[in-house]
């Protein structure tokens, strides 16, 4: 389905935990000449004519940053307004949920697309089985230029899972997301990129390297980032994935 939307102010909002989602934005921005910015540093949100959403899934849901800053947001129900959710298994009911968001505030996405990336939850991802997985990335995503160009309206996201499922993997992302799973070995250098990185600022530099916050989102990006590999999960060394970019 399509509809007629003018097209003069355009900006791409994203979080992107290790890489996935900076590449989908950047991707996007350059073939679509829109402007994009990180959810991190967006501060003055205006109601532009075309606004898209990138964001990654964390236990078949919305990353807490991305979560608030929905909430926040006011969009013009004039706008052709779209997410594009990255992912390695499943998107989950990411969909349902950013819709629920906006939809209480009067509007919602017209369109709704995912792109299957890298897997990179360590827990279950091998750092060394990615590059036939790569290699679908860019295809995927031109398809989803096609479709934004033409202003498609629907949910174009598969993989939904039930209901109890979802609710039991928002009971185990609780436990995964305590800051005590994650470990720093002696190999670290002391060089703060952890720390300045750090989405939430649960990351500290003192004599060692500490966390200050008994939570965090886990997206992992101290952990992929970390320039000597000294950040552990459960003291497991399953590698690490650079992105993309």
């Amino acid at each position: 389905m399509r509809f007629l939307f003018s097209k003069e102010k355009t900006m791409i909002y994203y979080f992107s935990g290790t890489g996935n989602s900076h590449y989908v934005a950047e991707v996007l921005s350059k073939s679509l000449q829109d402007t994009m910015q990180s959810i991190e540093s967006a501060q003055g949100i205006k109601q532009d004519e075309m606004i898209g959403i990138v964001t990654p899934v964390y236990f078949f849901g919305l990353p807490d940053i991305v979560k608030d800053f929905l909430e926040r947001l006011s969009v013009s129900s004039k706008s052709y307004f779209y997410l594009v959710v990255t992912y390695g298994g499943k998107p989950g009911n990411i969909g349902k949920e950013a819709n629920k968001i906006m939809q209480k505030k009067g509007t919602g996405f017209y369109a709704m697309y995912g792109v299957k990336m890298v897997d990179t939850y360590i827990p279950m991802y091998d750092a060394s089985k990615n590059e036939k997985i790569e290699s679908q990335i860019d295809p995927q995503i031109e398809e989803i230029i096609t479709q934004i160009k033409e202003r498609r309206i629907g949910d174009y996201l598969k993989g939904t899972v039930p209901v109890f499922i979802n609710k039991a993997c928002s009971f185990q992302y609780k436990q995964v997301r305590k800051t005590y799973n994650l470990t720093i070995d002696e190999s670290c250098i002391h060089c703060g990129l952890c720390a300045k990185e750090c989405p939430e600022q649960a990351i500290e530099m003192k004599d060692h390297v500490t966390f200050k916050k008994e939570q965090c989102m886990m997206c992992l990006r101290c952990l992929h980032h970390c320039p000597v590999n000294a950040i552990r999960f459960k003291n497991k060394d399953k590698g690490q994935y650079r992105g993309l970019l």
